[in-house]
């Protein structure tokens, strides 16, 4: 294990990270704030719920993993550019979880008539309606979106680049589909996203 870790030293930053952020999601998660303001707004009225979009909802977790996987075991010039998109935007969306207590009221009652449900009713029961702007699905997915396509080794593959591209569309997608989150909590990833786009561009021209 030691021999491992040395030889892909960047992993461990990882599994550090890794540890106290879910610490620090984990308090914010068992708090209970009064001034919570709901994010939910007359646009997601006319988004429709569709349990099957719960697929490419799950499918964040496989494009997450294989992402940093890529990047630590085979793409290494790439992992400091990730880590600074991943890694400030989530420590970025804590702070603001805990100065900006958000929810949202749109979790329809499932009867659980299917697999894609049955689904749906576990993220519900795992994951709290609450801490939801700026959306951590959305902007996780976009930012390691952007960072795979910079690598050149990805981008001489014109199919693979068009598959990160459609997956990451379909993963912002689904939180709204399933009614994780609202149209709002996107719309502040993406904003979140581009001004630490931008910040990466201005400090290490990444």
């Amino acid at each position: 294990m030691k021999v491992f870790l040395e030889k892909y030293n960047s992993l461990k930053y990882l599994i550090y990270f890794f540890i106290a952020y879910m610490i620090g999601f984990m308090i914010l998660e068992n708090q209970e704030f009064s001034n919570m303001i709901i994010t939910d707004t007359w646009i997601d009225q006319y988004i429709p719920f569709n349990e099957y979009f719960v697929i490419p909802y799950v499918s964040w977790f496989v494009f997450m993993v294989l992402g940093f996987a890529y990047f630590v075991f085979i793409d290494q010039a790439g992992i400091k550019r990730t880590y600074f998109y991943l890694f400030l935007g989530m420590s970025l969306s804590l702070v603001i979880y805990a100065l900006i207590p958000t929810g949202q009221n749109l979790r329809v009652e499932l009867y659980n008539e299917n697999i894609f449900q049955c689904l749906v009713s576990f993220i519900y029961s795992v994951d709290s309606s609450t801490n939801v702007c700026p959306s951590i699905h959305v902007y996780n997915s976009v930012m390691m979106c952007i960072s795979l396509l910079k690598s050149q080794k990805i981008n001489q593959m014109k199919w693979l680049s068009l598959l990160i591209i459609i997956l990451t569309i379909l993963i912002c997608m689904s939180t709204m589909m399933i009614k994780q989150h609202a149209f709002l909590d996107c719309v502040w990833a993406l904003v979140l996203a581009f001004l630490i786009y931008c910040a990466g561009k201005r400090i290490y021209n990444y």
